[in-house]
């Protein structure tokens, strides 16, 4: 150790930068996958949010022309109406009754999938 100069090579020192590099790029790697999928949790959040005001839209136009047809068969506008509201309310039972599978079990899958594919793909190691 007396020989050695001050310019020499100091391999503990080597590592521990070392160890202090890979460890900032880890957490650089785990930043920037987060923001990959924060940036798809919201890319998706918007687009359901937008699908769900088009399909809004759409039901509410298919009702008032579901309501005027029935009105036309059966000759009554009450009855019409009433008939309209009978068939959004079974709609509403049977989303009620399969929520489970249309409503919790697709997006967990979804979100599972967006954070752990990655990692049997090759791309979160």
């Amino acid at each position: 150790m007396e020989n050695q100069t001050p310019n020499s090579n100091n391999p503990l020192g080597d590592l521990f930068s070392s160890i202090k590099c890979y460890i900032d790029l880890r957490i650089d790697e785990i930043k920037l996958a987060l923001a990959e999928n924060l940036a798809k949790i919201f890319s998706r959040i918007i687009f359901f949010f937008l699908l769900f005001i088009l399909v809004g839209v759409v039901l509410g136009i298919a009702a008032a022309a579901l309501s005027s047809w029935f009105t036309v068969l059966v000759g009554n506008r009450t009855a019409g109406l009433l008939i309209t509201a009978g068939i959004f309310l079974l709609l509403i039972l049977v989303l009620f009754l399969f929520k489970d599978r249309f409503l919790i079990n697709s997006p967990l899958r979804m979100f599972l999938r967006m954070f752990f594919d990655d990692r049997k793909n090759g791309k979160g190691q």
